[in-house]
């Protein structure tokens, strides 16, 4: 029997020893690799979940600067009078953070810039905002609701407030951080946007139906903003898209400007403060008022055999009032052949159920009138066409056909003109001359970052 040799046997052992050897490398560097990829997960969804938490901060807090901002400063028929710091302060007190987070509000909070127009004083200097530019700035990136409705129309950049936070961690100052806000503001003409409708009426009724409008009521290019409750048991029109159970007739944050710009605009255009104030600017020598003894010699203003003619042509005053306070009064509005500058009318009814006021618009009209109808039967004879802004309230009724070049706002149930033929058109140099007079909307965009 041959001997095996001993060399060939110490070969075998050491490469079994380093195939031993090799193999435990082997599941070693695959548990390393087990461990760093658990580990890489787990710094992963820690990053992620430290990325979504301040995500929802940093969104929560652009929502409160928004918030605040528009407390003090939105067409509304009531405004906050605190600071913007303590609209801030309050609602950052109510905002919840994760277990050991502290925001706290950085001080002082510059004052918001004013936002005054017609009647009140004087509108800010409006221009066609760019939605990319450097001077002056644009729009590109504050939104896509609020880049829609700055580009409809000339519009004021009230500038950019800046709001800043400091963020603390208990326990941990690696997580300590700065936020900051930026909120642009804009002030926004009513009258850029062509038809604004509200659904509902200020009594609460609910509409069996959306409102429904004749076909060819729009022309190409007509911008529209409609707005309704967006509780389904008030409006079954309601877009169940913006259904806050909680919370059942605030819209979502991201609808806000629309909010303002219709819904609260609107009640705002017919409380009685801002229809005084139109009433205060016409003044006595530019009112007449159906119910007075004798009336003061108004240019563009006759009154005979129980008919009040109001030639656009001829009105020299920047308003002129029309007051009925007992209701059945007679008015004629005969249109301007030629162009000249903007004015209102406001045309009062507040008889309430005694009597509409009879408004017929007659001719065609070239110079750019303002028109507020209250409790008004509204008709247009001869189909003529008409430059200016017809806003109406939620007792107006409207017959006949008009092509009006414009703006159109109406408050109302569903199907609310029946008799009524409209042809609404864009028009660029209308909105331009309406602005300085018209109703205006701050819109706020607000970001933040750290």
């Amino acid at each position: 029997m041959k001997a095996r040799d001993p060399s060939r046997m110490r070969d075998q052992r050491g490469m079994a020893s380093f195939a031993v050897l090799l193999l435990a490398m082997v599941s070693v560097m695959l548990l390393s690799l087990m461990f760093y990829q658990n580990y890489a997960v787990y710094v992963t969804s820690e990053a992620f979940d430290s990325f979504r938490s301040q995500l929802v901060e940093k969104n929560g807090l652009a929502q409160i600067v928004k918030e605040s901002v528009l407390a003090i400063h939105e067409t509304a028929v009531t405004n906050s009078s605190n600071s913007l710091q303590t609209e801030i302060t309050n609602r950052l007190g109510s905002m919840t953070f994760s277990s050991g987070v502290a925001v706290a509000l950085n001080t002082p909070v510059a004052s918001l810039p004013g936002h005054t127009f017609f009647p009140a004083g004087t509108a800010p200097v409006a221009s066609n905002a760019a939605c990319f530019s450097i001077s002056p700035r644009g729009v590109g990136g504050m939104g896509n609701l609020l880049t829609s409705l700055v580009m409809l129309g000339p519009v004021a950049d009230l500038g950019r407030l800046t709001v800043t936070f400091n963020r603390t961690v208990s326990g941990s100052a690696a997580e300590t951080r700065t936020y900051t806000v930026n909120a642009d503001l804009w002030s926004v003409p009513i009258t850029n946007v062509n038809m604004v409708a509200y659904g509902l009426p200020a009594s609460g009724q609910t509409p069996s139906a959306a409102p429904s409008l004749a076909s060819g009521f729009f022309s190409a290019g007509v911008s529209r903003l409609v707005c309704t409750s967006n509780n389904p048991s008030n409006d079954p029109t309601a877009y169940p898209d913006l259904y806050v159970p909680n919370t059942p007739e605030q819209l979502p944050y991201q609808f806000r400007n629309v909010v303002s710009f219709s819904w609260n605009a609107y009640e705002y255009v017919w409380s009685s403060n801002y229809q005084n104030a139109l009433l205060s600017a016409a003044g006595s020598s530019n009112t007449f008022d159906f119910s007075a003894s004798s009336n003061p010699a108004i240019p563009g203003v006759t009154y005979s055999g129980g008919t009040l003619t109001i030639t656009l042509a001829s009105a020299t005053s920047p308003t002129l009032a029309v007051v009925d306070s007992l209701g059945g009064g007679n008015v004629v509005v005969n249109g301007s052949g030629t162009s000249g500058a903007a004015f209102v009318l406001l045309l009062r009814n507040t008889a309430g159920g005694a009597g509409k006021t009879n408004v017929s618009f007659s001719g065609n009209n070239s110079r750019p009138v303002l028109l507020f109808a209250e409790n008004c039967a509204v008709s247009f004879s001869g189909s003529p066409q008409f430059q200016g802004g017809l806003l109406i309230d939620p007792n107006c009724t409207i017959t006949g056909t008009v092509t009006w070049f414009g703006h159109f706002s109406f408050y109302s149930l569903a199907s609310p003109f029946p008799n009524f033929h409209l042809t609404l058109v864009d028009n660029a140099a209308v909105k331009t001359a309406l602005a300085p007079l018209a109703p205006r909307i701050l819109l706020v965009s607000s970001t933040a970052i750290r």
